[in-house]
């Protein structure tokens, strides 16, 4: 029995400090489960080449479980939420959406779980700028470029017939010029998304005939 009195504190010290640490270790160290929401954009990846792709769906819901510690410090740009298009034909289809983030956390539910995609033929052309003045007083005298190349979607190409330019109303000044971005817009002067500009911006010069008079 000597050598259980022997150093008895120090091996009772020891002993306490091994339950702690195994307690510590196995049931407070993964604390309880805990829930984040985060709102993640949607990618469009492995597009095929002469297409150009859209979804309706810009982002996804994602539901993330783990230690809350570290759940906490995951920002949404953490996460990855795509669609595949790998090997899709010009036309539309439902793709179920992936997520891909960190370990720190398990990812479950994912709202919405599909995004249909729409895949068309990309193609360009020339249409003309089309200066709208702030009111009937005033003209556009001078636009350059006269015109620029819209890019995109055939079927959304289709149906442009101008890129317009809006100025907003002039000064007292009776020449004014700004520089404004066009919009693609179809005959009803409908802006038209999801396609390219270029170039990105014209100059317009604007006579206010009423400064005239």
């Amino acid at each position: 029995m000597d050598w259980i009195r022997r150093n008895f504190s120090l091996k009772l010290t020891a002993f306490i400090t091994a339950v702690v640490l195994w307690f510590t270790f196995n049931y407070l160290s993964a604390g309880p489960a805990y829930n984040k929401t985060l709102d993640v954009p949607l990618s469009l990846h492995n597009v095929g080449a002469g297409l150009v792709a859209g979804s309706n769906v810009h982002k996804v819901t994602i539901e993330v479980t783990g230690p809350r510690s570290q759940l906490e410090r995951l920002p949404p740009e953490a996460f990855n939420a795509y669609v595949d298009c790998a090997g899709k034909p010009a036309g539309t289809v439902a793709l179920n959406v992936a997520v891909a983030g960190p370990e720190a956390g398990k990812i479950g539910a994912v709202t919405p779980s599909t995004a249909v995609v729409v895949l068309d033929r990309y193609a360009y052309r020339r249409v003309p700028v089309i200066a709208t003045p702030p009111d009937p007083t005033s003209t556009a005298t001078e636009i350059d470029p006269k015109t620029v190349i819209v890019a995109g979607g055939q079927t959304s190409l289709s149906k442009v017939v101008g890129a317009r330019v809006i100025v907003e109303q002039a000064t007292g000044a009776k020449r004014v010029v700004v520089t404004l971005k066009p919009v693609p817009v179809d005959a009803s002067r409908t802006p038209l998304a999801g396609l390219t500009v270029a170039p990105a911006t014209v100059r317009v010069v604007i006579i206010n005939r009423k400064a005239h008079s």
